[in-house]
């Protein structure tokens, strides 16, 4: 009588072994296969975008500039402070100027190339 309970858990243990796979619920979010040299895509890269310049102010030879006052020869984001009149403020870079308006506005009068 011992031999008939052993016989139905082996004939069982192989039936499900006979059947197939089993079910695996994590398979739809799963994580990407790795290419054949075994590596991951790399992931998408931004650049960062560079903050307005805003000359608020000017006094006393002084722009106010993004918050802080600077002087003529200063540098504010990789720019030298090279012209500061009434009503607008040169910026240089290399070999460009650009000439921003003093306001809210923003307005940058013109960029050109110098020697």
């Amino acid at each position: 009588m011992k031999i008939i309970p052993i016989w139905i858990m082996l004939l069982l243990g192989t039936t499900h072994l006979m059947c197939g796979q089993m079910y695996d619920p994590f398979q739809k979010t799963s994580k990407p296969k790795a290419s054949a040299a075994g590596l991951l895509p790399p992931p998408a890269m931004t650049a960062p975008i560079p903050a307005p310049t805003v000359v608020s102010a000017v006094m006393n030879n002084k722009a106010f500039i993004n918050g802080h006052w600077y002087g003529i020869g200063d540098k504010v984001n990789n720019q030298e402070v090279t012209y500061i009149q009434n009503n607008f403020v040169g910026l240089k870079e290399g070999n460009r100027l650009t000439m921003i308006s003093v306001g809210s506005t923003r307005h940058v009068l013109g960029t050109k190339d110098v020697p």
